[in-house]
């Protein structure tokens, strides 16, 4: 019997991930207004505009502690 040659015929590289966000959620939420914390830091924010209840409930990312992704 022939020996099994083991090598990758598509060798391919790790695709880079980014590091996973941490968001603030919604804690209070009146008319077209809502107010997020942060569960890691606890951070509040103040009275933020939102679009729609699915973008508040989706929540906003934590300037504290994603300094560089905040305004994204």
């Amino acid at each position: 019997m022939p020996a099994l040659l083991s090598y990758d015929l598509f060798p391919h590289e790790p695709i880079p991930r980014a590091k996973p966000r941490v968001m603030m959620h919604v804690i209070d939420a009146g008319v077209g207004l809502a107010l997020f914390q942060c569960a890691r830091c606890g951070h509040e924010s103040d009275w933020v505009p939102y679009g729609s209840l699915s973008d508040a409930k989706r929540g906003m990312p934590c300037p504290h502690c994603n300094p560089e992704q905040a305004q994204g």
